[in-house]
């Protein structure tokens, strides 16, 4: 008797179906293929054809059968949908499936094309934001050419528009005596394809977005960040920025100023780091793109803003404000203030009065900057002190007009100017023994000093905005000097004792360090300070403290002086560090751990137990005392330090920052004074 067979079902058949869609999937057939089995999408066998292949004792309702397709041998070029429906491909590639059969599927994916279409966009303002590299344009957006050319520009931003070149000297400053160079830049124009369109002096800043218009900073914090800058922080620098200036003014006519000014200030704001972090880095990305551009007066009083407050790029930006001012020939603007040269010689835009004091009160801000940075990095400096606005600074001095603030610029140069012929004289790079044949060297330039702070002492005033801090600055800056001057004696020695001949240096570079400690200590106006003043101070700080442990290890006793006394004021003074707010990148916040170190390997070689609280320094620092300490290793009497454990520790597990060997500052290692401060 021969059996009928039973018609498969709806269910069945679309049970059926799905199989096969499944089986096309690129999965599966990859793992068919490593099994040697080949299948072929697209091929549909009816429920009638798959029965008639079974055993007549296999049942019918065994599901193995069911995945179970025969072998085929013609290629299928249609997918099963388009097969039943009798109509020809509309898949593109295979195995593909073509699933967009029905309305809501195509709906469903312009859905999926809007959400992929938003999601690239988030990810570009935020990439945008972070001032990284920007994803690349999405194939689906339908102008994949306009696409292209966006991301073009966007990797070369700095190069939008036609090219200009690198000018190495400017042929059209009419103060300056023709340079070979200008000949060759006359006659080399005509042949400029874009000689012609570009007129001379025009840079590409205009129409350049700024840190508010990309949405690194909000409106009202930008607001904030300059009255922070222009109420107290501008007056450190000697007014620099000159009238307060509106906030649509520096984003129209100089956004790298508004930028640099905003980033100096979110770096005295305690609790918003990551405003400095975005600001300071958008910074860096707009003076990284203005390389190879001609810039004006107001994008090299941006650099000279940062090069005194940011430590880690303050060489790199010196340098370029300094290529810069020589470009724009900003020393020529000294000779037409002073009438050196007739008017037809003047320089049109140094031709009014306030605008070539304005440029004369930039140069002498590069070469304090300069002065500083060779200073602290005991290199030659890149402007040289024989220039004529240089020596010539007491005739700016007298004018009528001269201001507060020159008085201010001008000891700073008067002063500088000194130390620049101690570094050319005593070879501050050299770690050789000083010979005794310098010694009235030493005692002329310290005589030198005494007369400038007696001088400019006179002269200073109260500031409105800053207090008694210029006379405070003026007393701390000799005493710079003066430790300057006096750690020269102590190169080459390496423990050994001072020569006789140069003892009274010595105790000159000891008092100075203990009378800079003294003030940070007991001034208020230094004390609240801190956080505010150039960075120059703080690395001057550092070091002094590191000269101060220095001469307490090796020459506490030839040059007899307190030693408990002495260790304990700079233990007072990292008590005075700790308890001022500022933000990880601030350079108080980096260097305090490493002088405490220093502080206490220092009490370690010395053998000291422990330190008394009885301090000769005076009551302020017997009470600042109780409430600082240190951390030291056993001493040869294997006691603790008592209560000196309660400042930066060394086994704290907080990360240290960074510490004070910024990534910009080279070696900072004065002679035979390897001064790492890192805790």
């Amino acid at each position: 008797m021969v059996k009928r067979k039973r018609p498969a079902s709806t269910t069945e058949a679309d049970s059926h179906r799905e199989e096969i869609a499944r089986s096309l999937t690129p999965a599966s057939a990859s793992s068919r293929q490593q099994q040697g089995t080949l299948e072929y999408p697209g091929r549909s066998e009816s429920p009638s054809c798959q029965e008639s292949e079974r055993s007549p004792q296999q049942p019918a309702a065994v599901p193995s059968l069911v995945n179970v397709l025969p072998s085929i041998t013609r290629k299928v070029t249609a997918c099963v949908a388009c097969r039943k429906n009798k109509v020809k491909l509309r898949c593109q590639e295979i195995p593909l499936l073509n699933l967009i059969s029905k309305p809501t599927d195509k709906i469903n994916v312009e859905h999926l094309r809007t959400d992929v279409q938003n999601l690239h966009q988030t990810i570009d303002y935020i990439c945008q934001h972070l001032d990284i590299q920007r994803p690349r344009p999405l194939l689906i957006s339908g102008n994949e050419q306009r696409a292209a050319g966006e991301s073009i520009r966007l990797d070369g931003e700095c190069d939008a528009g036609p090219t200009e070149g690198c000018e190495v000297s400017p042929p059209e400053s009419p103060t300056a005596v023709q340079a070979p160079i200008d000949t060759f830049l006359d006659i080399a124009k005509h042949g400029t394809p874009n000689s012609a369109k570009i007129p001379p002096g025009v840079t590409r800043a205009n129409g350049r977005a700024d840190l508010i218009s990309k949405g690194i900073i909000t409106l009202e914090t930008a607001e904030q960040l300059l009255r922070r800058y222009y109420s107290r922080l501008d007056h450190f620098l000697y007014g620099i920025c000159g009238e307060n200036r509106d906030l649509d003014h520096l984003r129209k006519d100089s956004p790298t100023l508004l930028t640099a000014i905003c980033t100096v200030s979110a770096l005295h704001d305690p609790h918003d780091q990551e405003t400095y972090e975005a600001c300071n880095r958008e910074f860096r990305s707009q003076v990284a793109r203005s390389l190879f551009e001609k810039r004006d007066v107001e994008y090299l009083r941006a650099l000279c803003i940062a090069s005194f407050w940011l430590a880690d790029a303050s060489r790199i930006l010196s340098s370029d404000g300094i290529r810069r001012a020589a470009d724009m020939r900003l020393h020529r603007s000294f000779d037409s203030l002073l009438g050196a040269h007739p008017p037809e010689y003047s320089s049109p835009s140094s031709s009014s009065p306030i605008v070539a004091a304005d440029r004369i009160r930039l140069w002498y801000l590069l070469f304090v900057c300069d002065q500083h940075l060779s200073i602290l990095h005991n290199r030659d400096s890149l402007l040289r002190n024989d220039k004529d606005i240089a020596v010539s600074w007491e005739a700016y001095l007298h004018r009528v007009e001269a201001t507060e603030s020159d008085v201010r610029i001008l000891s700073q140069v008067s002063l500088l100017l000194i130390m620049g012929q101690v570094r050319d004289v005593l070879g501050s790079d050299k770690e050789m023994q000083l010979p005794s044949a310098l010694t009235h060297q030493i005692s002329n330039y310290s005589r030198q000093l005494d007369r400038w702070f007696t001088r400019f002492s006179a002269l200073f005033v109260t500031n409105a905005h800053i207090g008694e801090f210029p006379r405070r600055g003026l007393e701390l800056h000799y005493q710079f000097g003066r430790l300057y001057l006096g750690q020269q004696v102590f190169k080459g020695l390496r423990g050994n004792p001072i020569p006789m001949h140069f003892l009274s240096a010595a105790h000159m570079a000891h008092e100075a360090t203990v009378t800079i400690f003294e003030m940070i200590l007991n001034d208020p106006h230094m004390s609240e300070n801190l956080v505010g003043m150039p960075h120059y101070f703080h690395v001057m700080i550092a070091f002094a403290g590191h000269l101060l442990l220095e001469i307490c290890h090796n020459h506490h006793v030839q040059l007899n002086i307190d030693l408990p006394g002495d260790l304990h004021l700079i233990n007072a003074v990292l008590g005075v560090f700790r308890n001022i707010a500022c933000i990880t990148y601030h350079p108080l916040r980096r260097m305090a751990p490493g002088l405490n170190r220093k502080l206490s390997e220092t009490v370690t070689m010395l053998g000291l137990g422990s330190l008394s609280e009885n301090s000769h320094t005076g009551n302020t620092l017997s009470t600042t005392v109780q409430h600082a300490g240190i951390t030291g290793g056993p001493g040869p009497s294997t006691q603790t330090l008592g209560s000196m454990n309660n400042i930066f520790p060394l086994g704290s597990s907080e990360a240290p920052v960074d510490d004070f060997l910024f990534t910009d500052m080279g070696e900072f290692t004065f002679p035979d004074l390897v001064s790492n401060f890192m805790p």
